[in-house]
């Protein structure tokens, strides 16, 4: 499959192969946190100089490891330092564990920006070690989901009973190695548009499929996405009353009956999932050249329009339901089509669901707006870390990331050791045991 992922081609390896990561010891342990520490040291620091105790980037993986173990405020995470203090003493040095202020205080003001990309740098060297490592190529097309998040808790004015919108947090996800490439913060739901702009503007899209819901199709979007030779496919609504309206009337049950009878129009997915039988049908039809200088003119390397109707039965009751929903795409393959809108819902779920319930963000005590963002990005950065030791080392039987968490909090030592061989190719490539299995 051109869209293969990461953790598909492990699931894949693993069903020929185990994969064992030994344990990476004390004093590699320490080699490797002081290494990333370093990397943090790159954050600039714009605290007055000689005035400071602790230095940033010491702070910030003071925050990210224990972010790691379960920490989901930073009156948690001075705990959780006041309770490893022998590490604590061994990686940075210092007797005085800093307070749950400072931790707060540096949350407030670390450039989300620089934090994230020095986070998805790190992730971004764990998934070519691995690759390397198990000698799985890179997939030749890549997808990247774009979609915003309500951070719900955070609308509250500090030192005030004063209320403020709750936060909102555009993510650019990319689906190959489940890592968030960006997130920023948003005054409001329709801010998504010019700040999705700016972001895909900046990013080298080529052999990428841009996945967006109704809200991002716009013609500058899908005119930067193509600039960059990139292609796209995103919903069609009533935003874009014309397209929209061309979709509903074109897939009647007639056509759709002879685009079946098409190759390369029509595709069919069904399964099992939360007690009831779906199964969705996609259709493809190609625009004519007609069409494309006419209605679409302003839609750059458009191709065609997919509608996809689903069809859910419940298992137990008995009862259906349908929905029906219409795309616009520069996507030729129908396969290729259906594959990426169903990729798209991974935003959703492998990514918002998880923040929510294994990080639990909608708790998140932070009223500095800031400060949430940051522990957004890193709460996003272990979810990834944990994803990708979910496949590693679970095997055939996935270990779930709300599981991984209590077991960081549980058994830290050897969980974090884990997590930094991931975190270093050369300790990875090191560590790393292939055991073929027994054929019967």
């Amino acid at each position: 499959m051109r869209f293969e992922t990461l953790r598909m081609q492990i699931e894949d390896f693993q069903s020929s192969s185990t994969i064992k990561v030994k344990d990476a010891g004390n004093e590699t342990r320490i080699r490797i946190l002081k290494k990333i520490l370093k990397l943090f040291g790159d954050v600039p620091d714009c605290r007055v100089q000689g005035r400071t105790v602790y230095p940033l980037g010491e702070v910030i993986l003071m925050l990210f490891l224990a972010t790691l173990a379960g920490s989901e405020s930073c009156l948690s995470t001075q705990d959780f330092w006041m309770s490893n203090a022998k590490l604590y003493r061994r990686l940075f040095g210092k007797e005085t564990i800093p307070s749950h202020d400072t931790f707060r205080r540096v949350l407030s003001i670390i450039r989300a920006e620089e934090l994230n990309a020095l986070l998805v740098s790190v992730l971004h060297n764990s998934d070519t070690a691995i690759r390397k490592a198990l000698k799985l190529p890179t997939p030749p097309k890549r997808i990247v989901s774009v979609d915003g998040k309500q951070l719900r808790g955070t609308g509250r004015k500090a030192e005030t009973g004063q209320e403020i919108k709750d936060l909102q947090v555009l993510n650019i996800y990319e689906q190959d190695t489940e890592t968030c490439l960006f997130s920023e913060a948003i005054e409001s739901k329709t801010n998504e548009i010019p700040h999705a702009q700016k972001l895909l503007a900046r990013m080298n899209l080529k052999d990428t499929v841009v996945t967006f819901d109704a809200m991002h199709m716009q013609t500058r979007t899908i005119g930067i996405i193509a600039e960059s030779k990139g292609d796209y496919i995103g919903g069609l609504k009533g935003n874009q009353g014309k397209a929209a309206e061309f979709a509903r009337t074109l897939f009647t049950e007639e056509n759709k009956q002879k685009l079946k009878g098409i190759d390369g129009c029509y595709h069919m997915t069904s399964e099992i999932s939360h007690n009831q039988l779906e199964q969705r049908s996609f259709y493809l039809y190609p625009l004519t050249q007609s069409e494309k200088k006419g209605l679409f003119s302003e839609w750059k390397k458009v191709f065609s329009v997919v509608c996809m109707a689903k069809t859910m039965r419940h298992n137990i009751t008995g009862k259906e339901t349908e929905e029906i929903r219409y795309y616009l795409t520069s996507l030729k393959d129908i396969g290729d089509a259906a594959h990426c809108i169903r990729s798209h819902w991974m935003i959703e779920n492998s990514l918002h669901w998880n923040l929510d319930t294994t990080f639990r963000e909608d708790d998140m005590a932070l009223s500095d707006r800031n400060a949430a963002l940051n522990q957004s990005i890193l709460n996003k950065a272990c979810l990834s870390l944990y994803k990708k030791m979910s496949d590693l080392m679970g095997g055939t039987q996935k270990i779930s990331k709300k599981r991984l968490r209590k077991i960081f909090g549980w058994n830290f030592n050897d969980a974090m050791s884990q997590a930094l061989t991931l975190m270093d190719p050369a300790t990875f490539a090191k560590s790393v045991e292939i055991i073929p299995r027994k054929t019967t």
